[in-house]
């Protein structure tokens, strides 16, 4: 990333002395984000050292970086790759297994494209489509493997009471089948507390971290959410939290303490409630008060 007008960054000669050395790389005069301005040598698709601008040995090829920013790759972490790139498709968008893989390889790629080398990404999971959504987006994610980084979050809807005993099953069938993190939407069960409570339990059972879909419009829910999912392992992401910025500040900034002292880490969307869209009556909501939770660690 230019922070002048420099021109583009072009590669200088170096003085490769043989062996190992002759593949590697060094990123000249980039300024990182603390202010510094470092050399940067890479070999064997890793960071082999990190020294003052000038300092490094001459080893390989060289790129020069001055007036320009270094940082390390951005992840995306809320995505919905499997319906992704289908705002303009006439009716419906297909959900074939065919149709789903190349829209998820597709994305991750437009993603990679702009720097971005990891992704997760929420599938639903039961009803009609069962499982073959997840299926597709596991192929793309093991054709993608060397690229990007996919992780899959399982996303079922209802969990609770007689209605709710297939949706768990197919979340635990799609633990077993590969997806990486057990997701949920709680608002959208008749039992918000026993969904995320069912949805915390396969997460312990399997080791898998947590994804859910939420509003976050109400304050003691959040905070019994807080209670349940602290100390969870390896941990508990919610998400977008837009109905955070129609709560008193106040009682926002309460509600972001105690999802920090509980570890919850608070995905906010810049286009504010995916959720919302589903739900009679809603309307788009503003992102999350993103400085509040950022202030509350």
């Amino acid at each position: 990333m230019s922070d002048s007008s420099s021109p583009q960054p072009s590669p200088r000669p170096g003085k490769p002395d043989g062996g190992s050395d002759a593949g590697s790389l060094a990123l000249c005069g980039a300024r990182l984000a603390d202010g510094r301005t470092v050399d940067v040598r890479l070999g064997g698709g890793r960071i082999e050292a990190v020294g003052t601008a000038g300092a490094l040995a001459p080893q390989g090829a060289r790129v020069d970086l001055s007036g320009y920013l270094l940082l390390p790759a951005p992840a995306e972490p809320h995505a919905h790759c499997d319906t992704a790139l289908t705002a303009d498709a006439a009716g419906p968008a297909s959900d074939s297994p065919e149709d789903v893989q190349r829209r998820t390889t597709e994305a991750a790629l437009l993603q990679l494209g702009h720097g971005a080398t990891a992704s997760r990404t929420h599938v639903r999971v039961g009803g009609v489509r069962g499982l073959r959504a997840l299926e597709a987006v596991l192929k793309a994610r093991r054709s993608l493997r060397g690229l990007a980084d996919l992780s899959a979050v399982a996303v079922p809807r209802v969990l609770t009471g007689v209605a709710g005993a297939d949706g768990l099953a197919m979340l635990r069938d799609a633990v077993a089948m590969g997806a990486s993190v057990v997701g949920g939407c709680p608002d959208l069960d008749p039992d918000p507390a026993g969904h995320v409570e069912a949805v915390l339990a396969v997460a312990a059972e399997h080791g898998c971290p947590v994804d859910l879909h939420t509003d976050g419009d109400d304050p003691a829910r959040l905070a019994r959410l807080a209670a349940m999912a602290g100390g969870l392992r390896p941990g508990v992401a919610i998400g977008p939290c837009a109905g955070m910025a129609r709560m008193p500040r106040s009682v926002a900034g309460r509600v972001a303490e105690q999802l920090a002292a509980a570890e919850v880490t608070v995905v906010c969307l810049p286009q504010g409630d995916c959720a919302a869209l589903e739900r009679y009556g809603s309307r788009v909501a503003r992102p999350a008060p993103v400085r509040l939770l950022r202030a509350a660690g």
